[in-house]
């Protein structure tokens, strides 16, 4: 499984453009095929950075989209940035929910 963050710091005049922008991109990519989620949030705070998050069930899938004309508008918003973006893949080969909690705090 690949886990893209994208962390965007626009201007307060950009930051309505870099939302619309990914808006465009998030329910075209959320029905990919291989596309496990597609999210967009507002941070709040001192840096109120936008988070783009997206997760792929392959590596392949990941890819493809990478190199898709869709994934140019991605790379549109990122250049809107005030600062360079932080942007991160993450490689998943196991994820747990709950149960995992639940064990480490004595619950079995």
């Amino acid at each position: 499984m690949e886990l893209t963050t994208l962390r965007i710091f626009p201007s307060r005049e950009q930051r309505r453009h870099v939302l619309s922008v990914l808006r465009s991109v998030q329910g075209p990519t959320a029905i990919k095929p291989g596309c496990r989620c597609c999210r967009i949030y507002e941070e709040d705070g001192h840096d109120e950075a936008i988070l783009y998050m997206e997760c792929w069930d392959s590596e392949e899938d990941f890819e493809r989209h990478i190199r898709s004309d869709m994934y140019r508008r991605v790379l549109e918003a990122m250049e809107l940035s005030g600062r360079p973006p932080e942007l991160k893949v993450h490689r998943i080969t196991e994820s747990r929910g709950i149960e995992l909690i639940g064990a480490l705090r004595g619950g079995g």
